[in-house]
């Protein structure tokens, strides 16, 4: 008969990333039951479609927690990257058009983001790629194959058009080559390339040189932010200390766009105060410091930069909404990964933290 042994796994860790989920739940229906209800006369349509992708999270969070071990991605890594390649190049062609973009593919009654799937894809092929090859990633040709294999999955996402995805894939394998070994010179090279094909980007869509025009000038003056920036600091202003009281936000009744999706964390703030976007921000610092401490526990270099990756790749996409919110970083559409209301990101990203908990299990051991 089939037997788990949970407790060989991080129970503590399961715990916080399920309370944050639940957490995220309840603030999903807080943020959206007043516009749903003016715009379709029903006060659950959102929070209902929630519980749904939170039921089908949780178990795809558990095959990969503890029914799948980490050496399947390593056996099957390229045929992933080449499902999620290929799901990605056919939203280009039969994907389903929403405000200006194709970013999903329609299956029935739902649809799917592709390009939420590549994100996971791309870091167990370069986890895969540093296994094998390690000793290549401080020369200059050992970065061939990985720029080629993130560039290859990103070219038709930047053509959706989608900035903000490839920004954060680039980064987290980025930061685990870094951590791979790659020589300074590598990193400032990369750096420049990065910023010049971000500009290039920016400078191609006319909504984005808006944007960047904003964000700069918002420097100088708070009131040339962007309208969805400048009602999310007046939503996390609002709150204080201690926030207005769960439910009782005001921004969330029309003035702030998004507010139950990129937008999530400003009506926590109103509603939590600085409290509760204390304790969200603090939970991802938890997630990013247990993922570390997980990594140096891992039994082979594969699994060890799969922690890494993935460890980096909520963590990273965390930092951008946030930042977001906060005006630190420009407007750019990311889900707040666990809290924000969404189907496809919700589900891969709770599968992504069952790969986390499988991890858990390995303890300190010598590494060869």
């Amino acid at each position: 008969m089939f037997k788990i042994d949970f407790r060989k796994y991080d129970c503590t860790f399961i715990a916080a990333i399920c309370i944050c989920i639940i957490f995220g739940s309840f603030m999903v229906f807080s943020s959206s039951a007043v516009m749903a209800d003016i715009k379709w006369t029903s006060p659950y349509k959102f929070f209902l479609r929630q519980m749904l992708w939170v039921i089908v999270g949780f178990l795809a969070m558990f095959v990969t927690g503890f029914l799948i071990n980490y050496k399947f991605y390593k056996k099957y890594a390229k045929w992933i990257y080449l499902f999620a390649l290929v799901l990605v190049i056919a939203v280009l062609f039969m994907g389903v058009s929403r405000l200006g973009a194709k970013r999903w593919l329609g299956i029935g009654h739902f649809t799917v983001q592709p390009s939420e799937l590549a994100k996971v894809a791309i870091v167990i092929a370069i986890a895969d790629f540093i296994s094998r090859k390690k000793e290549l990633v401080a020369e200059w040709k050992g970065l061939i194959a990985p720029g080629f294999i993130v560039s290859l999955m990103l070219f038709p996402i930047a053509i959706e058009p989608d900035l903000g995805t490839p920004v954060l894939i680039a980064g987290v394998c980025f930061a685990m080559l870094f951590c791979a070994g790659i020589k300074m010179s590598t990193v400032f090279a990369s750096g420049i390339t990065a910023v010049l094909l971000m500009a290039e980007e920016i400078v191609r869509k006319p909504y984005r040189l808006l944007r960047f025009k904003d964000y700069i000038a918002s420097f100088i003056n708070i009131d040339a932010s962007s309208y969805q920036v400048k009602q999310s600091l007046n939503a996390l202003g609002s709150g204080g200390l201690l926030g207005k009281g769960l439910g009782k936000s005001e921004m969330k009744l029309m003035y702030l766009p998004e507010a139950h999706t990129d937008f999530i964390f400003p009506i926590i703030g109103e509603e939590l105060g600085f409290i509760g976007t204390v304790l969200v921000v603090g939970f991802f610092v938890y997630l990013f410091c247990k993922g570390i401490k997980m990594s140096k526990n891992m039994p082979d270099l594969f699994s060890l930069y799969l922690c890494l990756g993935v460890t980096f790749l909520i963590v990273f996409q965390a930092i951008i909404n946030i930042s977001v919110a906060t005006g630190v970083f420009p407007a750019k559409g990311l889900p707040l990964p666990f809290i924000s209301f969404g189907g496809t990101s919700l589900i891969i990203t709770m599968a992504a933290a069952g790969i986390l908990i499988n991890l858990s299990q390995y303890k300190k051991q010598s590494r060869s």
